[in-house]
């Protein structure tokens, strides 16, 4: 099985439940998500000032890997502003996550 990586980009309150669920829906959608907040915020202590630049630094690897950034939920923050503004800078496909239901739905080729 070949899937392109899809990151997923939400706001820092976002809750683990939700964020899961934003996992599953592009699993169902032939993506791999791939979501820091629920991988490496469980080995990475963020209030450790060295880790924390070390979980910016492999946000941004991650988001450079993947085919597209897609934007899940309603609100946006500073860190989300980041990661839209990186994958931008670097010619990522960024969509939400409606957008990408309606490409997938229409029959559109996934990124690789």
């Amino acid at each position: 099985m070949r899937r392109p990586w899809a990151f997923i980009c939400a706001a820092a309150t976002t809750k683990s439940e939700t964020l899961r669920r934003y996992c599953r829906e592009l699993y169902e959608l032939g993506y791999v998500p791939i979501c820091p907040p629920l991988q490496d915020g469980q080995y990475l202590v963020l209030a450790d000032p060295a880790e924390r630049a070390d979980y910016n630094e492999i946000v941004r690897e991650k988001i450079l890997r993947s085919a597209l950034l897609v934007f899940c939920g309603r609100r946006s923050d500073a860190t989300t502003a980041a990661q839209i503004g990186l994958a931008q800078k670097y010619g990522r496909i960024v969509t939400d996550l409606d957008g990408l239901r309606v490409a997938v739905e229409q029959g559109e080729a996934l990124p690789s």
